[in-house]
């Protein structure tokens, strides 16, 4: 069972024949119950967030980058600040190891089958834009 927002209404609708009108409306119901709030109003909280993070990012990325360039000139500064209640840390470039998988995985199959572990995830929820 598929249930999308039309973009047009903002209201749910069904994209598959097999879907009662029943059933729509008792998801409808459930998530309401479940967002404490109408689709519609969460649907616009999302895009706020969306926006103001957007905001976030224009103001944040510059002052990063002149931070790390005030770090590289100035080496006697301290790596962290406390501004009001948060704390900038200045993070030194490094180098990063990591496995290539794939490789692995292609020329030595039993091995990566020897050493993979299996591990429960938890449910979440994913939003993403469409």
């Amino acid at each position: 069972m598929k249930v999308v927002i039309d973009e047009d209404t903002l209201e749910l609708k069904e994209i598959e024949d097999d879907i009662s009108e029943e059933e729509i409306t008792d998801f409808n119901n459930k998530l309401r119950g479940a967002l404490d709030c109408e689709p519609e109003d969460f649907y616009k909280k999302y895009l706020d967030y969306k926006r103001a993070e957007a905001n976030f990012k224009q103001i944040y990325e510059p002052f990063k980058q002149k931070l790390i360039k005030l770090h590289e000139e100035c080496t006697d500064l301290p790596n962290g600040v406390v501004i009001g209640g948060m704390k900038l840390i200045y993070v030194s470039p490094s180098k990063r190891s990591s496995l290539d998988s794939k490789k692995l995985k292609e020329e030595e199959p039993e091995l990566v089958k020897k050493y993979t572990k299996t591990t429960d995830v938890a449910a979440t929820i994913r939003i993403e834009e469409v």
